[in-house]
């Protein structure tokens, strides 16, 4: 016999089939309107779908943003908000304490999981783990329905399956719904307003964990929660007087909840050896391996992460509440973890310019001073952003200076070798310098780090009066913890760093002096060849430059470079006399090679004109820097759209003519095989038959096969859209105005001639016997 709970599954299962936007309205419909005892089987079936658990799909997360899917976009940030269907779904079954969802151990990030396995239980797992009786070890985490969504949301973004379809730029994929979904969670469940989480619900009661057995060494080794438990525990007596503790659970657990799950989902960074080591010896073959390398989008929500914490801690009030207590706990329980994070991804990111993900995630975690919400701990009401990022208070952020003392000293040690080894000529790398150099160079900061640093015992600097030592336990303590007893402290003044830092003083200016030649060179050429480019601008709206970098950018370098330079002696206060007179001069060979590429950009030029040729020059390193031109074998109308051609009119005239071609295939297709005056001028105005290549792909299941795809003669109107076509058009209109004939009129004329002469070539063309350089009839494919 079916009953409603089945009847509402077999809804379920239809509404998934269905297209997204309406998916989610059908599905919001159904749980509106059914029952929590039919829903409590709908909710892990749901989730599963939404993040691809099973299909390792999902609902395309990833992969949906708002340019491109506006609709849907939409649709899924109602639906999947945090007062959306999805969580009235969880708190309509929360109630009911009694009411568990199963959470594989495989999919915890490996060291929480490593952890479990040793019967090591963070306080924050001990109320979900379950252990099997037969074998005494975690067989998986049981949770309530709110907890069930949140941890298969974070751990969306980390799973091995989904990171094999994403693509690997990592500047793409930062504007997706999971991004915006994951920020959105941040601002609800993290409040800086100082309001309540929405809804308010009544108090969630836990069921009482089961006795574990543990290690003797578990109770060292346990990561802590972040709130004590006297303040989330109902049953407990609370050390502040006046707090009802039926309210104080309600109020921050989700807070936490969300917290410590996307910490320990999102900032964990296993090394390339531990990984491969877990594979080998724990799921061989049932996961795809995870390299160490996070992608774009994920840096891009740590830094946001990191950002939110800053904001949320800043807008503590001082009251006794809850949720002012998780305020001031927050940043001491997690800036841990997020040093370390930064520190492993730092050394294992690659010398490229997408490094500047994650420095902009530490330089927002080192500067807590710039989320301060609103102007309250600002003297001037009328303050520009710009002030806002300085320090105004100096002694209220020491402490935090402090107890991050690594993050500061550690990671700047750590990225000035690197600096040494980066092309400082390229505009982008110059920036990131200049950017750290920028916020390490703020008077307070360097005075504040000196400080900290003077007061270790073992610092010995005679630069400069201590008057206090009560920081000197906490840096001791804090650098055995994230970096263990044999770890070597270099202080950040010492002479040892200063020695390195002139050194890298020398390499600043070499390539500013490099930078400096290397734009006078482009400007001299420039001016060599002012009509040349005005016409290829006036036509193609390209900046035209020696590389693929505008001019404009090569312009920002020295700037940039001398302004670091002065940063870093004002920083380790070194004065010019201090700096080694080395006779320093520009790479010629850096700025040889780089004039060298014109030749590409030349032959870019010419290439523009000529549409039978759809490729592109790229430079290739071999003995010498040379130009290869690389031939694009796809299909011509699928080509992305160049930077002479008008975005908007490509798009639309692809869509017309796809329409058209669709629609009248056959005839399109019947009237270019023609052998008589049909034929002739249906092969002037159509495209001929194309043979594309599809090249071989990388899957999952390895490389697919190679393969010829046959276009039928179709419609183009691509050419159209091209700005020097848009230029003369426009001109052409203008002159007609200008001579009182109307804007209608050169347009009529110029396609009354365009006609007659396509008509006439066609009709003389047996005669004549020119041939045009479409195919013949009897060569196409399409002729039977």
């Amino acid at each position: 016999m079916t009953t409603p709970a089945d009847f509402v599954m077999v809804r379920l299962q239809t509404y998934l089939n269905l297209p997204l936007v309406q998916r989610c309205r059908e599905i919001a419909a159904l749980i509106d309107e059914s029952s929590t005892t039919d829903l409590q089987h709908v909710f892990p079936v749901l989730v599963d779908s939404i993040f691809g658990v099973t299909d390792n799909v999902g609902w395309g997360l990833h992969s949906i943003n708002l340019k491109r899917h506006q609709p849907e976009y939409e649709m899924m940030c109602a639906f999947l908000g945090p007062q959306g269907p999805i969580f009235s779904l969880c708190y309509k079954l929360l109630p009911d304490c009694y009411l568990k969802y199963k959470f594989p151990l495989s999919y915890l990030p490996s060291k929480i999981r490593l952890m479990l396995e040793d019967g090591v239980i963070p306080p924050f797992y001990s109320d979900k783990i379950r252990v099997d009786q037969a074998t005494r070890l975690p067989s998986a985490l049981f949770m309530n329905p709110f907890e069930y969504y949140i941890f298969y949301f974070a751990h969306h973004l980390t799973n091995p399956w989904l990171q094999l379809h994403q693509e690997d730029n990592v500047w793409v994929n930062w504007e997706t719904i999971y991004v915006q979904l994951a920020h959105t969670y941040l601002d609800h469940f993290l409040p800086r307003d100082n309001s309540p989480v929405q809804p308010i619900i009544g108090p969630y009661v836990k069921t009482p964990p089961r006795k574990l057995m543990q290690s003797p060494d578990s109770k060292r080794l346990q990561t802590p929660r972040l709130l004590r438990t006297s303040i989330l525990s109902p049953g407990l007596t609370s050390p502040m007087a006046g707090v009802p503790q039926q309210q104080c659970l309600p109020q921050v657990w989700r807070s936490e909840t969300v917290v410590q799950v996307f910490l320990d989902f999102w900032l964990e960074y296993t090394e390339e050896q531990e990984l491969s080591h877990y594979h080998a010896t724990h799921i061989p073959g049932t996961m795809p391996y995870r390299h160490s390398i996070h992608s774009g989008e994920h840096i891009r929500l740590v830094r946001g992460f990191i950002k939110t914490l800053h904001e949320f801690a800043n807008s503590a009030i001082g009251d006794t509440s809850a949720m002012d207590e998780l305020k001031r706990v927050i940043l001491p329980s997690v800036q841990g973890k997020i040093y370390i994070f930064l520190r492993k991804a730092i050394h294992h990111w690659p010398l490229d310019s997408s490094f500047r993900l994650i420095l902009e995630a530490w330089l927002s975690f080192i500067q807590p001073w710039r989320y301060v919400p609103g102007p309250s701990y600002i003297s001037v009401r009328n303050v520009q952003e710009e002030e806002r990022g300085k320090i105004i208070d100096e002694t209220r952020w020491l402490s935090f200076v402090a107890s991050n003392l690594l993050a500061y000293t550690a990671i700047y040690q750590q990225l000035q070798p690197r600096f040494m080894r980066t092309d400082l000529v390229a505009p982008k790398n110059a920036l990131m310098l200049f950017r750290v150099t920028k916020v390490l160079a703020q008077p307070k900061l360097a005075r504040m780090l000196f400080e900290v640093e003077a007061s270790m015992d073992d610092a010995r600097l005679t630069r400069g009066k201590v008057s206090t030592n009560q920081w000197s336990a906490a840096v001791r303590q804090q650098i055995l913890e994230l970096e263990g007893p044999t770890y070597q402290y270099v202080p950040m003044f010492s002479p040892a760093t200063i020695s390195q830092v002139l050194q890298f003083l020398s390499t600043i200016k070499q390539a500013h002096l490099t930078a400096t030649s290397l734009v006078d060179a482009l400007e001299k050429r420039r001016t060599s060849r002012r009509f040349i480019l005005m016409v290829w601008e006036f036509f193609y709206g390209d900046d035209y430059s020696s590389d693929d970098i505008s001019l404009e950018e090569r312009r920002r370098v020295p700037g940039f470079l001398a302004n670091a330079q002065q940063q870093l002696m004002d920083i380790f206060q070194i004065k010019p006399e201090d700096i080694p007179k080395l006779a320093i001069a520009p790479d010629q060979e850096y700025r040889d090679s780089i004039l060298s590429t014109s030749i590409c950009n030349q032959s870019e030029m010419d290439l523009s004109l000529d549409s039978s040729r759809p490729g592109v020059y790229l430079q290739i390193q071999e003995r010498r820097q040379n130009c290869r031109y690389i031939e694009y074998m796809g299909d011509p109308e699928l080509q992305p759209v160049r930077t002479h051609e008008c975005a908007f009119l490509v798009r639309l005239f692809f869509q017309l003519c796809n329409y058209i071609n669709t629609k009248y295939q056959q005839e399109l297709n019947a009237a270019y095989n023609r052998r008589d005056i049909i034929g002739r001028l249906t092969r002037r105005l159509l495209q001929p038959p194309t043979v594309v290549k599809r090249l071989p792909k990388k899957s999952i299941a390895g490389f697919s096969s190679s393969e010829e795809i046959h276009i039928h003669p179709r419609l183009s109107l691509r050419a159209i859209a091209s700005h020097s076509f848009l230029s003369l058009a426009c001109l052409g209109i203008f002159i007609s105005w200008i001579f009182g004939y109307g804007v209608t009129a050169f347009p009529f004329l110029a396609f009354c001639v365009w006609i007659m002469s396509v008509l006439a070539i066609a009709a003389v063309e047996p005669w004549l016997g020119f041939g045009s350089h479409r195919i013949r009839p009897e060569e196409s494919p399409f002729l039977h």
